[in-house]
């Protein structure tokens, strides 16, 4: 059962652009409503919406945040395509607070509509682009591709100059929550690990699911701050994810230089096979949660001993 205290939601970060000198035009608002639309004025831009579940009586120290990856929502964590529970259900159960990140230009955190504020155009990823990102193609995959419709419809746009706006927000959401763990995806995996170097004194644990844009180097010292990097199967029989796995290695070993306590986990090695990159979806997703679980657990628990 699930006790929570409160639930709720809140904006971080962001800035304030004005914009000037533009032509208002017309605009059909409804079948009853047309009208002049001035695109100039004040603007409130670059926020990351963050909706919060806080247990009654949690079972850890500190929450745990998640963080999506490229082209996704926290909507990620929520029930898988084929409508099992998802990574957040099975937080709450196991008696966890948990924090779920929109960040800059995805899912309620909105995005930018204002010509030339960002430079680029967004990108969108087709089924075909995601079945070969995410390695659906491989023989024994554990997705369920019957499904792939949930995937498919819960994929937004992409913005790829926001990196580092991302990066800022995720930085914001720490500094607003406090001490807390932090779970990233994908391109969230990075960006966890880069919150988790910049905010040392509050996060606690990182944990990245087949990270990439994990940074190459790490400035001061870690302090001990555990960090697990987690990768599933066929890894090694392509060419674009092994190049990834090898960043992984060498973030790990600088990390660790830092004075942190990096590891990389791969699930074969645990005799768990078939993972797609699309592991919390995954139709053994539950087993890989326990595994992400157990090692998490111990190091956020209460009156835990560092190890």
């Amino acid at each position: 059962m699930i006790t929570l205290r409160k639930t709720g939601s809140f904006f971080v970060g962001g800035r304030r652009v004005r914009v000037t000198g533009q032509t208002p035009y017309q605009v059909t608002l409804s079948s009853t409503e047309t009208r002049e639309y001035d695109p100039n004025g004040t603007y409130w831009i670059e926020s990351a919406y963050v909706q919060y579940f806080l247990q009654a009586e949690p079972r850890y120290e500190v929450p745990l945040v998640l963080m999506h990856g490229g082209g996704l929502t926290g909507a990620m964590w929520e029930d898988t395509p084929d409508g099992r529970p998802g990574w957040l259900q099975l937080l709450l159960e196991a008696g966890m607070s948990v924090y779920v990140v929109d960040n800059v230009e995805r899912g309620r955190a909105g995005f930018c509509a204002l010509d030339g504020v960002w430079p680029d155009r967004p990108l969108s990823r087709s089924d075909e682009e995601a079945a070969q990102i995410y390695r659906f193609g491989c023989a024994g995959h554990r997705f369920p591709s019957e499904a792939m419709q949930g995937l498919s419809a819960q994929t937004v746009p992409r913005w790829p100059s926001t990196r580092e706006l991302q990066q800022r927000a995720l930085f914001d959401v720490v500094k607003r929550i406090g001490p807390c763990a932090l779970l990233g995806f994908s391109q969230g995996g990075g960006l966890v690990f880069g919150a988790a170097a910049g905010a040392r004194e509050l996060v606690r644990a990182c944990v990245a699911l087949e990270p990439h844009g994990v940074p190459a180097s790490f400035e001061g010292n870690l302090a001990g701050t555990p960090a697990l990097m987690v990768f599933g199967d066929f890894v090694a029989e392509d060419e674009h994810w092994r190049a990834l796995a090898n960043h992984a290695d060498a973030s790990i070993a600088a990390w660790n230089a830092a004075g942190g306590r990096a590891e990389r986990l791969d699930l074969p090695a645990l005799g768990i096979r078939g993972n797609t990159h699309m592991m919390m979806m995954d139709t053994n997703s539950e087993e890989v949660f326990r595994v992400v679980l157990d090692w998490l657990g111990p190091r956020i628990a209460f009156d835990r001993e560092r190890s």
